[in-house]
């Protein structure tokens, strides 16, 4: 999602040639550190295909991590480590021995751990194709929300089908260089770490179990050596989705939102941490401000640490309001979904009790607050929205919208991190097929636009002294028609709103 922003030159430009410290940005060019795919989903016979390609030639270590659709707990993560100009594809599926989702790909790119290997309750599988290449699927997990001493009222796996995926650059990878001239030593074969995800000429890395090893007990990365060989991340990575249904016979392809500036220095860590994450970034960000003197502002977010990171991230993503059509019109078949994700609120809303961090305004708590066994239930995180919708003929409606079910009030809000909201009354089936987290909106209108404006009275937070008002927001429309026996599938990104301007 192209977003409000500028590059750091361009902002020391224009703030009078002053000097601008490393910042977080929405990259303009698609390309960046950082990758926010705003979507997966699982349910009723759908996959999510993802790509995630190094356009440089340098050899990087990702972090790939997959999180559910409530509160963003994590059901997956392993490190990717992709040669210069490598392509890594997969897909998200539902598991075939299970009812959550998982992760399958036929791809030689190296992972750390291995795609396909025991993990507790939910162990993968590799299975040799003919071809020479190996299919493998690695099942997602409920650990980080359905153990320890209060697991969440809702600790099903299911809530693993559908959620977000975020891929982090943690650094670039080298070979060390022999101390002599001559052979290298054992030390040193070992640690050709760039050679061995590098792709020979049958298309496969020369030597991904060495890259597992250097994770192993005596190797140098999981013997307290994480950064050796590893130097500062250098962006350059692009993404690309799409959602598809064999049986619905439609596919929607999406992007994911780049984000560039966001490491300094490298931040390599063991495949089985949670880390890096949003909160791992730098401290400042670079927003677009169309109301200041100078046409553009670099914050400075305050304070340090994790929440410093994500308050970051956040500022970047910033908007006031989603807007998009809306296409529902019976004669062609006509069906509309919106995604709306909020890849950064989990660091805002997930307080333990303790007040919301700006710019959200609701907690989230897996278990109610003082409830008792046999009473548990969820108190999600909830945001108000105002909501105005158009039609391709100027007729406005804005009372009398609500999503269904409702949420306790009168207030209209979004409550999951990760929103799919098909148009129509309730019951109004999905365009996207989704069943898992879904609700619906009333559509005025059978063609037309519609905005979501975050009520930026109580949504805001102040960054660098300048206050932003709305939410951090990301997402996507999609849209079906059907002709008879075949269907169409189309997506578009959500227009966003400058955060200082009036919506």
């Amino acid at each position: 999602m192209k977003k409000n922003l500028i590059s750091v030159a361009v902002a020391a430009s224009v703030l009078g040639g002053a000097a601008v410290q490393a910042a977080q940005h929405v990259s303009p060019d698609g390309t960046g550190q950082v990758l926010m795919f705003p979507f997966f989903n699982a349910d009723n016979g759908n996959a999510t295909n993802m790509h995630i390609v190094n356009t440089t030639g340098d050899v990087k270590a990702l972090k790939v991590r997959f999180v559910e659709y409530k509160n963003s707990d994590e059901v997956l993560d392993f490190n990717v480590y992709l040669s210069g100009h490598d392509h890594f594809a997969f897909g998200v599926i539902k598991n075939p021995n299970g009812e959550g989702g998982a992760v399958i790909t036929a791809d030689n790119s190296c992972t750390v751990p291995e795609l396909g290997s025991a993990n507790g309750a939910y162990s993968g599988t590799a299975t040799p194709n003919a071809a020479g290449s190996i299919t493998r699927v690695q099942p997602f997990v409920n650990y980080q929300y359905a153990g320890g001493s209060t697991p969440d009222f809702d600790s099903s796996i299911q809530r693993s089908l559908t959620g977000h995926v975020e891929v982090i650059e943690m650094g670039v990878v080298a070979n060390t260089t022999p101390a002599n001239s001559g052979a290298p030593t054992p030390a040193e074969s070992s640690q050709q770490y760039a050679s061995f995800a590098t792709h020979g000429a049958t298309g496969v890395p020369a030597n991904c179990a060495g890259l597992v090893a250097a994770w192993g007990g005596s190797g140098a990365w999981g013997t307290g050596s994480a950064s050796l060989n590893i130097s500062k991340p250098t962006g350059g990575l692009y993404g690309l989705a799409y959602h598809i249904n064999v049986d619905s016979a439609a596919a929607y392809g999406f992007e994911p939102t780049a984000i560039d500036g966001f490491l300094e220095l490298a931040n390599h860590t063991d495949p089985g941490t949670e880390s890096p994450s949003v909160t791992n970034g730098v401290s400042s960000a670079i927003v677009y401000m169309p109301t200041e003197a100078t046409g553009y502002k670099a914050l400075t977010v305050a304070g340090a640490g994790e929440a410093a990171s994500a308050q970051a991230v956040s500022a970047a993503l910033m908007t006031q309001s989603l807007s998009n059509d809306v296409m529902v019109n019976p004669a062609i078949g006509g069906m509309t979904d919106w995604v709306i994700s909020f890849p950064t609120k989990k660091f805002h809303v997930d307080s333990k009790g303790t007040a919301p961090i700006a710019p959200f305004t609701d907690s989230w708590t897996g278990i109610a607050a003082g409830a008792t066994p046999g009473t548990y239930k969820e108190d999600p995180a909830c945001e108000a929205v105002s909501i105005t919708q158009w039609d391709r003929e100027e007729k406005t409606t804005v009372a009398g919208l609500s999503f269904s079910p409702k949420p306790a009030g009168t207030i209209t809000a979004i409550c999951n991190e990760v929103a799919v909201i098909a148009m129509g009354p309730a019951g109004t089936a999905s365009a996207l097929n989704v069943t898992t987290g879904l609700t619906n909106l009333a559509a005025s209108y059978a063609e037309g636009w519609q905005r979501i404006a975050f009520l930026g009275t109580k949504q805001t937070m102040t960054v660098g002294g300048v206050k932003l008002d709305g939410l951090p927001a990301i997402g996507f429309g999609a849209y079906k028609v059907n002709n008879g026996a075949m269907s169409y599938g189309n997506a578009a990104e959500h227009k966003t709103n400058a955060t200082n301007s009036n919506v």
